[in-house]
């Protein structure tokens, strides 16, 4: 769909457009190596600025699209995929619509704003600010302050959706500029049962094969919660035996490139033992590979499960770790 144009000041509209053009250009060229499942139909917004000055800058961001969320809410415990990014800002700072549209606030929500396109399907939120708009009030893009970033937060929760369902505003071609040139890492393998490992130089019977792997924000965030990981927005995997041959094809564990899943999948998707992060505590992410994986349907042996973790700009690490099937008693 069409967005309406940002009425940007710092630059100048045509410095901007370019800007915006070579940012989302280098984006896509980047995220064009590696995305096997994702189709350019499914960005329906593009070209869209930060919510914080300088809007044609690139701002830190500590939380990504699918981290995962875990902890007490007025429903109660609840684990959640997270959905939408956090931008990175001082208590106070200024927030900005980033669309021309109307205004929703929900009582229910009191630092929350919503701002939805005039089309009705598209609607940005801002979650995290002290308001300074009122319910059905008509903003314009980059001109209207939505609220300011409420303490303790120290960021704004951006966030996109589309007919209802998030969309990741990292996507190429939607908030920009953006690059990142970081990698993922990826830590350790795990075969578990009932959450506890089996030693996978001996795995045996059903298991979950579990992996953790992390991913560098690619500006530094600043003050308490700098240095701490954000998760992958692509894990596949498969199995290889002697000489390379393939026993299980590449599978897709988690893919938030572009969306995430309902909630009731969360277990699907994170293993036992995950955290998120805390502002004095480094979260730790373990993504189910496969669940219930019964080791018995292959040949006892030695092979390597090969990991890819990637981010949304298509920057990929693949990890290969050794595995041993042992099933059956020595002889």
């Amino acid at each position: 769909m069409a967005t309406t144009h940002p009425h940007l000041t710092a630059r100048g509209p045509w410095s901007w457009a370019l800007a915006a053009v070579v940012a989302a250009l280098a984006t896509l060229l980047s995220s064009a190596v590696f995305v096997p499942d994702a189709t350019a139909a499914d960005s329906t917004v593009t070209g869209y600025g930060w919510p914080v000055k300088p809007f044609h800058r690139q701002h830190p961001v500590r939380g990504f699209f699918g981290d995962p969320r875990i902890g007490m809410t007025p429903k109660g415990w609840e684990q959640s995929f997270h959905f939408g990014i956090d931008v990175s800002c001082p208590n106070g700072t200024p927030v900005y619509a980033t669309l021309d549209g109307v205004v929703r606030l929900e009582s229910f929500r009191p630092e929350t704003v919503a701002v939805v396109a005039y089309d009705g399907h598209t609607e940005f939120q801002y979650w995290h600010i002290v308001p300074a708009v009122r319910n059905g009030q008509r903003v314009t893009a980059y001109r209207t302050v939505v609220g300011h970033a409420a303490p303790p937060w120290e960021h704004v929760h951006f966030a996109e959706s589309r007919n209802g369902a998030y969309l990741n505003p990292l996507r190429a071609g939607a908030l920009g500029p953006f690059a990142d040139t970081t990698r993922p890492w990826i830590k350790h393998l795990s075969a578990d049962t009932d959450g506890r490992p089996v030693p996978v130089r001996a795995t045996h019977g059903v298991v979950d094969l579990v992996v953790e792997a992390y991913d560098t924000t690619p500006i530094p965030v600043p003050g308490r919660w700098g240095g701490k990981p954000v998760t992958p927005a692509l894990v596949r995997w498969r199995v290889t035996g002697a000489g390379g041959r393939v026993v299980l094809p590449w599978s897709t564990a988690i893919d938030h490139r572009l969306r995430i899943p309902s909630n009731d999948r969360y277990l699907t998707q994170y293993a036992r033992w995950t955290r998120q992060n805390k502002k004095n505590r480094i979260g730790r992410y373990r993504f189910v590979l496969r669940a219930g994986w019964d080791s018995r349907t292959v040949v006892d042996g030695r092979y390597v499960v090969e990991v890819a973790a990637s981010d949304v700009c298509g920057n990929t690490t693949v990890a290969r770790f050794p595995i041993r099937i042992a099933n059956r008693p020595a002889v």
